[in-house]
Order: structure tokens, then C-alpha cells, then sequence
């Protein structure tokens, strides 16, 4: 199958493919340019080159595809089921031939599934973007942690802080300079051991800042190479995170998305 790609930003190759079409993995995507199967603005490439804003790679791959199920659609709007080891920025090429060009208007990490909203056009886009920026968007999560909270249900507060080199978060538990304050409510749903099923509703939408805020608060998430507890993760081989957006609700739905107004689209 080809898949055609365009630069958003100056890149290598290499991160265009592995951010469009994730599910190839790293390693499927450095085989796919060690055997010539891409072209970059319309010549055969077998090396990782530098892109620029614009250009245009045609990748050629065979691969099976994952399976996105689609939890609402219309003409304005599609809310994607996202798999793991998928990144959010794949989906329009993988949703591109049902559902023509598509927008991602939030992200989530490559191995947390879940619910992910996407525009079919620029007002669509801009109305979904608005109410993320205005927190009125009502999103809920399900997670496995490692450890059991004090209280069934509670609220977990933090200042985030970015370490861009290490390509990780670190919280704290009071404000810190250059910290993003982070709120995220919980509430117990089961309990298996060691282990504790959570309903999680954050009210802000940091990066990592789930995985962050529970490892932090001593309840890391089960499956987590990053920020989890790896003795556990291997207990259970456990290798992709137990974290899923299960609920969207756009409250405040205007415009070409107001069929969309505080209609929860759920999964499980």
C-alpha cells in the first residue's frame, strides 16, 4: 500500500514515517528506507534524509494495518478509538480513505488507547481546539495502578515541569517555577491484589500528566516503561500501559459541532 506524507515541521525521514505511520515500529521504519521503499519528492531514497517543511515522502509497505474503530462520526467530526503502539498523528493516514483528510485537535501517548478526536474541517478544528483550551471538554480515563489509594475517591494536584532533554516530566506536590499546575479527580472502581482499577477525570491536559500525577501520588501505572514500577510490569508481563480514554463530552459544542453538545461519546 503507499502511503503520501508531508512534512509539518524540518525532520528526518525517519521521524516523518515513525510519527505517520507509528505502527511500523522503529525498526520497520528504518527497513522500510534501508529497502528503498520510500521516495522523497519523487526520487528513491535508502538513506534517513533531512526533510523540510512541505516535503513529500511516498512510503510503500505491505504491513497489516491496526484496526481503528470509530466511536461517532459525522460530517464535521470523527472520534477514533486509538490503539496502542499507534501515534496520535497516524490516525488520518490510517482513517484517510474512509474519511478523507483529518485533524487531530489533542493527542494521546503512543501506548495509551482511547478516545481521540479528530476535525474534518478547519471550523470543526477550531471550535473542538477552543474547548480544550477552555478545559470544557469532560474526559475520562480508566487505569490499572500498582498500590492502593488512602482515600476511594480523591483529587491529585501537581506542578509539572518538562525535562526536554530526558524526554520526561517530573512532578511536584507544590508550585515550582516554570511548573504547570495539573488536576486530575479519581475515584476507586475495583480492586484485584495488589492492584486497583481507577476512574481518573483530569481537569488539565499536561503531557504525561496522567502517568506522571499517579506515579507520583505512589500508584504508578501498571504496564508503564517509563514512568512505572518495571519489577511489577514483568510480574504481570505487562508491555503496553493500562491506560484508556473511555469518555469525550464537548459541553459547550457551537457552530458546525453543536450536535455534538453534552453528548458523552463513550467506549469501553
Amino acid at each position: 500500500m503507499k502511503y503520501t506524507l508531508t512534512a509539518p515541521r524540518d525532520m528526518t525521514l525517519s521521524a516523518l514515517l515513525l510519527e505517520k505511520l507509528s505502527f511500523l515500529g522503529r525498526r520497520g521504519v528504518l527497513e522500510l528506507i534501508a529497502d528503498r521503499q520510500v521516495k522523497v519528492n519523487g526520487v528513491r531514497t535508502g538513506e534517513d534524509v533531512p526533510l523540510a517543511k512541505g516535503d513529500e515522502a511516498e512510503a510503500y509497505t505491505s504491513a497489516r494495518l491496526p484496526e481503528v474503530r470509530i466511536a461517532y462520526a459525522d460530517g464535521n467530526v470523527v472520534i477514533a478509538d486509538k490503539p496502542a503502539h499507534t501515534d496520535t498523528m497516524s490516525l488520518p493516514v490510517l482513517l484517510r480513505e474512509k474519511y478523507g483528510e483529518l485533524r487531530p485537535v489533542h493527542r494521546l501517548d503512543v501506548n495509551t488507547t482511547g478516545l481521540v478526536a479528530l476535525a474534518r474541517n478547519q471550523a470543526a478544528e477550531e471550535e473542538m481546539k477552543r474547548e480544550f483550551k477552555e478545559r470544557t471538554v469532560r474526559k475520562k480515563y480508566v487505569a490499572t495502578v500498582v498500590g492502593v489509594p488512602a482515600s476511594p475517591r480523591g483529587t491529585l494536584r501537581h506542578w509539572l515541569v518538562k525535562d526536554a532533554e530526558r524526554g520526561k516530566v517530573k512532578a511536584y506536590s507544590t508550585p515550582v517555577k516554570g511548573g504547570a499546575e495539573s488536576v486530575t479527580e479519581y475515584e476507586v472502581i475495583g480492586r484485584n491484589g495488589g492492584l486497583t482499577e481507577l476512574a481518573l477525570y483530569p481537569s488539565t491536559g499536561r503531557t504525561h500528566q496522567l502517568r506522571v500525577q499517579l506515579a507520583a501520588a505512589g500508584m504508578p501505572i501498571l504496564g508503564d516503561g517509563k514512568y512505572g514500577d518495571y519489577a511489577v510490569n514483568k510480574k504481570y508481563d505487562v508491555g503496553v500501559q493500562r491506560l484508556r480514554a473511555v469518555s469525550l463530552t464537548f459541553t459547550e459544542a457551537r457552530g458546525v459541532i453543536a450536535a455534538l453538545r453534552g453528548r458523552e461519546i463513550h467506549i469501553r
